[in-house]
């Protein structure tokens, strides 16, 4: 279980030592766990804030930079019920709290994350803005959706009215969910049945986002460059030292 203790002064030295002081205060009033829910909540409204405020001015804008289209992504079939993998995305954000381990250590690990996650949205739309690409290939979902039950149009429906085909490159469904792949397989590091089932389950939504004709394989593999970066330039090297030592102790160890 999760602890109530929060940070002292003198654990939130360091790097991102503000963000830390910030958590610190919180916690003192609702507790460790309720805190790092609080936070994760505040970090994911407004990561999803500024994405789709972006896309729909790009979309707006109508402007197309290039096309990075290739044939193999018209050769990738439409598959209507890859949606399913396709939102288990928002996932990895609440797994990230609720397998996170209690203590000081665990914390500050959790708002290195939330850093790198930030710069990566940071990048992506600085992209989405400075070289717009448009994913031109939703008139094969809608060929693919014919015949297909209600429920499947309502969501197809309800996705493309929020989210326009123009924040392509590189894919944030990708990069921010292998930095958070990553920081499960870290916690779960002596769970090899976890981390297998994690893998699998990742690379089963990565691949859903050429299935869902929501990204190009251009896309795809960007998202994963992006990912893997952030994860060596702005999360090894600033996770704390003692976390690994930890890393099994959260509500979801055995």
């Amino acid at each position: 279980m999760q602890n109530d203790r929060h940070l002292t002064s003198d654990e939130s030295t360091g790097s991102g030592s503000g963000e830390v002081h910030a958590l610190s205060a919180l916690e003192a009033h609702v507790g460790e766990a309720p805190a790092r829910w609080l936070g994760g909540i505040l970090c994911g409204l407004t990561l999803a804030t500024s994405y789709l405020c972006v896309a729909h001015f790009v979309a707006g804008r109508g402007v197309v930079a290039w096309d990075p289209t290739i044939p193999l992504d018209r050769a990738i079939p439409a598959v209507p019920a890859a949606i399913w993998l396709y939102m288990t995305n928002i996932l990895y954000y609440f797994a990230c709290v609720f397998f996170l381990p209690a203590g000081v250590a665990a914390t500050k690990a959790l708002i290195v994350i939330w850093r790198s996650l930030f710069i990566v949205i940071a990048l992506s739309l600085a992209v989405f803005l400075l070289c717009p690409a448009e994913v031109a290939l939703r008139d094969q979902m809608h060929a693919a959706l014919v015949g297909r039950g209600a429920a499947l149009h309502a969501i197809y429906d309800g996705l493309y009215q929020l989210d326009p085909p123009f924040n392509a490159w590189p894919s944030g469904h990708v990069s921010h969910t292998l930095i958070m792949a990553l920081f499960l397989a870290r916690i779960w590091s002596r769970r090899p049945w976890r981390r297998l089932v994690l893998w699998i389950a990742w690379t089963s939504m990565a691949i859903s986002i050429v299935l869902t004709k929501q990204h190009l394989v251009f896309d795809l593999v960007t998202g994963i460059a992006l990912g893997a970066v952030a994860w060596r330039l702005w999360v090894l090297p600033h996770l704390p030292a003692s976390f690994s030592t930890v890393s099994d102790e959260g509500p979801g160890s055995e």
